[in-house]
């Protein structure tokens, strides 16, 4: 137990310095190049990173379907943003995230597995920021310890 605990603190003051660092990001994506027979199951939770500046800013995208349409939430450095849709043809991938400065739209590209998405973030004022999600795996598929 101490070992973990010893770890958390080893890599939550680690995080901080490693962030604050400009770094190359790559957001390379293989996309599907045929259209699946049907659409990959995108609910669930997702880690992503967004290139800031060379600067990765992490989060959870956690999607969910509401009223027959994928939406959700992004919790980021800055705070959470309501998903408003997601929408997937199985090849590409457009999202509208609510912020109190306006709307955010989110297009990219889905490998071919349905795991991982990358692309662009439109922001205000027409910043384009790189970014990439990676599904979690689901609880039911892990190994219990």
């Amino acid at each position: 137990m101490n070992r973990i605990i010893a770890g958390i603190a080893l890599a939550s003051a680690s995080v901080p310095a490693a962030a604050s660092e400009a770094v190359s990001m790559r957001f390379d994506c293989p996309a599907s190049t045929t259209k699946p027979s049907q659409p990959p199951e995108l609910s669930g939770q997702w880690d992503m990173v967004m290139d800031v500046g060379g600067i990765p800013s992490f989060g959870l995208l956690s999607l969910g379907v509401s009223d027959k349409r994928l939406a959700g939430s992004i919790a980021l450095n800055a705070g959470v943003a309501v998903v408003r849709s997601l929408t997937s043809d199985g090849r590409t991938v457009a999202m509208i995230v609510s912020t109190g400065e306006g709307d955010v739209r989110f297009d990219g590209s889905l490998a071919s597995d349905g795991r991982r998405m990358c692309g662009i973030v439109s922001y205000h004022g027409g910043q384009k920021l790189g970014m990439i999600a990676q599904k979690r795996s689901d609880r039911g598929s892990r190994r219990s310890e």
